[in-house]
């Protein structure tokens, strides 16, 4: 029996922005937000929505990003940093990507980045990017 498993989005999204942000003075990039997590570096955490399967190989996937760095109080460099990294998961150009598992964006699931208010005094930002996927064959 040959299986058809979705791809793994948040490991190759997690790796693709890793690549790409390599300038960005002490980046993570990761599926979860590290206990403890004060804001003193930039982190992006990536976590996969999931989505309907649309054909035998085809599945839907919605990404949901949140970009968090700073101090609530100066925000800016959240928001470039969540700008950018919205351009890059938005960018037509990553279905060329070795390894890449996007066949399509699908531009009016794509979203923000926009502030979200919380309790910590650490600025977040959150965008989403969503995809039509190939799956990954598993025999």
């Amino acid at each position: 029996m040959t299986l058809v498993i979705p791809p793994d989005m948040e490991l190759w999204a997690c790796t693709y922005l890793r690549g790409q942000l390599k300038d960005v003075a002490g980046l993570k990039v990761s599926n979860r937000e590290p206990d403890g997590y004060d804001g003193s570096y930039p982190l992006v955490t990536v976590r996969d929505d999931g989505g309907s399967q649309s054909d035998r190989l085809v599945f839907d996937r919605q990404m949901g990003v949140n970009v968090r760095m700073g101090p609530r109080s100066r925000p800016k460099p959240c928001r470039d940093l969540a700008a950018r990294v919205y351009g890059l998961l938005t960018d037509p150009a990553i279905v060329l990507q070795s390894d890449c598992p996007v066949a399509a964006i699908t531009w009016d699931g794509c979203n923000g980045p926009y502030p979200v208010s919380e309790d910590s005094d650490i600025a977040r930002y959150y965008l989403i990017a969503e995809y039509s996927t190939i799956g990954v064959i598993n025999q």
